[in-house]
């Protein structure tokens, strides 16, 4: 599996934004899939500063992508970065291609200087981030939909 940022393949921004429309957005008010292709399109652009995505190709196939951003509910705007959109394609989950991605985020909030890096999920994917040392901070809702807050702090 190769890991990449998509800043490195623009030409995945569009098959991600379905994944994110057809997994997530759709079920919100007023967002299309048009919006959400711009907002892809604005993390396909960094390389080594917030917001960027993070992708995985297996056998040059597209399987999975991350991001790092900023603000992801905006109901706590003191929660600052954030790791988000961890999305692998269905026929590819169960192969460890998410704890890849989660890894390889956290790696690169540590050289970006994130001091902490919090997610929000819904209570059914609380065990691959308690995995990777997210510690859970509180319930929350977002988007009508009730999630927990978790938070990972690197090691100094």
């Amino acid at each position: 599996m190769d890991i990449s940022l998509l800043a490195d393949h623009p030409n995945e921004v569009s098959k991600i934004a379905s994944w994110y429309y057809n997994e997530w957005a759709h079920s919100i008010p007023n967002v299309t899939e048009a919006m959400i292709h711009e907002d892809v399109i604005a993390k396909s652009i960094n390389r080594d500063k917030v917001p960027l995505s993070i992708i995985i190709h297996d056998e040059n196939e597209l399987v999975g992508v991350t991001e790092l951003k900023y603000h992801e509910n905006k109901s706590y705007p003191e929660y600052e970065h954030w790791l988000g959109g961890v999305f692998v394609e269905p026929s590819k989950r169960g192969y460890g291609v998410s704890s890849l991605l989660i890894s390889e985020a956290k790696k690169r909030a540590v050289k970006l200087g994130v001091t902490r890096l919090y997610l929000q999920c819904e209570s059914h994917n609380l065990s691959i981030y308690k995995k990777h040392d997210f510690e859970e901070l509180h319930q929350a809702v977002h988007h009508g939909i009730s999630t927990v807050i978790m938070v990972w702090v690197p090691a100094t």
